[in-house]
């Protein structure tokens, strides 16, 4: 099942590594947008979601991992619905 993934990050050692992670286990359906919050524009999208901190990860607009996840991110529905007990928005 393809989801839309947003990272939110800057240039930091543990945003790169998120990144390549997410990269390495996302499906081939999966939409990545990356949304690096160093430049001097505000996100919206950052503001709606309430990102506090980088690296923040939101995929589907229902769960939010801020930093590094517990486990690596691969494209499953195991992966999908651990991330949803542990990290889902309410």
């Amino acid at each position: 099942m393809p989801h839309k993934i947003e990272v939110f990050v800057s240039n930091c050692f543990l945003c790169k590594k998120v990144l390549d992670e997410i990269e390495i286990g996302k499906c081939a359906g999966c939409k990545l947008i990356v949304y690096n919050l160093d430049k001097k524009t505000k996100s919206a999208t950052a503001q709606k979601y309430g990102v506090r901190v980088v690296p923040t990860i939101v995929i589907d607009g229902k769960i939010k991992i801020e930093g590094k996840p517990d486990i690596p991110f691969i494209c499953s529905n195991e992966t999908y619905r651990h991330f949803t007990k542990r990290y889902g928005m309410k």
